[in-house]
Parts: C-alpha cells; sequence; structure tokens
C-alpha cells in the first residue's frame, strides 16, 4: 500500500507541477496579451489626439470663415440699403427733371418772350464763334499752303437800279 500512496504523492505532484507550467505559460501569454492591448491602446490614443487636433484647426478654420461671411453678409446688406437709397435719389431727380421739363415746355407769358429772346440771342452768337472758327481754321490752312487769301463770296447778288 505504501507504493500507492507514492504513486499518488508522485502523482499528485507531477499534477501540481504541470498546473504550475500551465499557470506560468498563461500568466506569461495573459501578460504579453496586456502588453499587446496597452501599446494598440496608446495607438488609438495617439491618432484619436491627432484627429482631435485636425478637427480642432478645422472648427476654428469654420469659425474664421463664418466670421468672414458674416462681416461680407453685413457689407452686402450697407450696399443693399445703399442701392434703396440711390433708387429714391433717383426717383426724386427724375420727379425733378420731369417739373423742371414741363416748366420749359410750359412757361408763364412773359417768359416765353424772354426765352425766344434768349434763344434767338444764343443762336446768333453761336453762328458768330463757329464762323470765326471756320475763318480761323481756313486762314490757317491758306498759310500752310501759301495761298493768297480771296475775297468772301457776296451773299446776295447785288441790284442795280436806274
Amino acid at each position: 500500500m505504501n507504493i500507492f500512496l507514492y504513486a499518488s504523492i508522485g502523482i499528485a505532484a507531477l499534477a501540481l507541477l504541470m498546473i504550475a507550467i500551465v499557470l506560468l505559460m498563461t500568466f506569461k501569454t495573459v501578460k504579453q496579451t496586456m502588453t499587446d492591448v496597452q501599446s494598440t491602446v496608446e495607438r488609438v490614443e495617439t491618432k484619436v489626439n491627432t484627429v482631435t487636433d485636425k478637427a480642432n484647426g478645422l472648427l476654428e478654420k469654420t469659425n474664421a470663415i463664418a466670421d468672414d461671411a458674416d462681416q461680407k453678409l453685413e457689407a452686402f446688406n450697407n450696399l443693399v440699403q445703399t442701392a434703396k437709397d440711390l433708387e429714391q435719389t433717383k426717383k426724386h431727380l427724375d420727379t425733378s427733371f420731369q417739373n423742371i421739363a414741363e416748366e420749359v415746355a410750359n412757361p408763364p407769358k412773359k417768359q416765353r418772350k424772354m426765352m425766344e429772346q434768349a434763344s434767338v440771342v444764343t443762336e446768333t452768337l453761336a453762328r458768330i464763334y463757329y464762323g470765326f472758327k471756320k475763318e480761323k481754321s481756313t486762314q490757317q490752312s491758306n498759310k500752310q499752303q501759301n495761298v493768297p487769301k480771296s475775297l468772301p463770296k457776296p451773299q446776295k447778288k447785288l441790284e442795280f437800279h436806274e
């Protein structure tokens, strides 16, 4: 019976040794897995931080674009207001021009005669001015061509009465 007892103790010792070896191998595997998980978590954390930094940069750029858009929209609103004011000014000018045109088209009797006389005087002055101007340009061209000056042609044929 002692043999069985020694054999049982040997088998139990072997079983405990096997359990200890399996536990050591399992511990080593778990430790390696924990190291791998820790490095994976560190890589993921680094990538998440990179993505977060880029997202923050994009958010800042988006805010800057939004601020710029707000400023441009405000400037555009000012432009629209100016255009409305310009439209009112144009209407006022149109009305003023129509009133002036009506007054010129239908002047009072006192002013009608004076306007006719002013028109005649202005036309006469314009004819004299342009006549002198034409004469001066003719003289200059004659000087350049060395053509002797001739007498002006008579405007009306002279009639002799006896």
